[in-house]
């Protein structure tokens, strides 16, 4: 189900799979096992009562100063966010989630295995509703390369996790349309969420690039110091 309201689009109930083997050689969890068995429960579960969401408005660029960007009228900090959107003249604010009915979920919260492995299927949902948003955001805006950055993530100093209200300020009730809260910590409600600015580039570029964190389970792209280095 899709939604729209002037310049505020907002997908409900997206589609999306869960692919038990997949998440069985990704975990390296060996088939048969009572965990391959509690595995495939969850996913059952995911599948059943799993509705992903997505928010994202289309945001014309005021203008930016020095590290500074203001979009909308709402003001960011952040050197690379600026040099990333100095030639872009519009960008999509957004919000996708694995949304709360999987916090349904009977969860026996002192077995650490398996809160792990219902963890790692809510963020298989998060994974599948982002790309369904990429690929439906894209085609709606006609653009061919979508690309984001989020507060928070990768280096604190790259943009930081405060300005996660000044994002949700910009895009309207997320909590309202798809459930996501911003809680005083900056962190989101459900936790299997994501927020950021999406918007088109030539070249492909993720947080991860310009992040030092090493042995990261959710690194998407290698470390690119060069890039990292130009931002000091």
């Amino acid at each position: 189900m899709i939604d729209r309201d002037e310049d505020i689009t907002v997908l409900r109930e997206i589609p999306f799979s869960v692919d038990s083997e997949s998440l069985q050689r990704l975990l390296r969890i060996r088939p048969g096992s009572q965990e391959a068995y509690n595995l495939d429960k969850m996913a059952d579960f995911a599948r059943e009562f799993g509705k992903p969401k997505a928010i994202y408005r289309t945001v014309f660029i005021d203008g930016s100063v020095e590290d500074s960007i203001s979009v909308g009228g709402v003001v960011f900090k952040s050197a690379l966010l600026s040099r990333k959107l100095e030639s872009v003249g519009r960008v999509l604010p957004f919000v996708v989630t694995s949304g709360r009915e999987l916090e349904e979920y009977p969860l026996d919260r002192r077995d650490f295995l398996e809160a792990f492995l219902w963890d790692s299927v809510k963020e298989y949902v998060l994974h599948e509703a982002v790309e369904f948003f990429r690929k439906e955001a894209s085609r709606r805006n006609l653009v061919e390369r979508l690309v984001w950055m989020s507060p928070g993530s990768g280096d604190a100093e790259i943009w930081p996790l405060q300005q996660q209200k000044e994002l949700f300020s910009l895009i309207g009730n997320v909590k309202e349309e798809i459930g996501v809260e911003l809680k005083e910590s900056f962190l989101m409600i459900p936790t299997k969420s994501i927020s950021g600015i999406a918007f088109q580039s030539e070249k492909d570029y993720r947080s991860c690039m310009v992040c030092r964190r090493v042995n990261c389970h959710y690194r998407s792209a290698p470390f690119d110091r060069k890039l990292r280095d130009s931002l000091e």
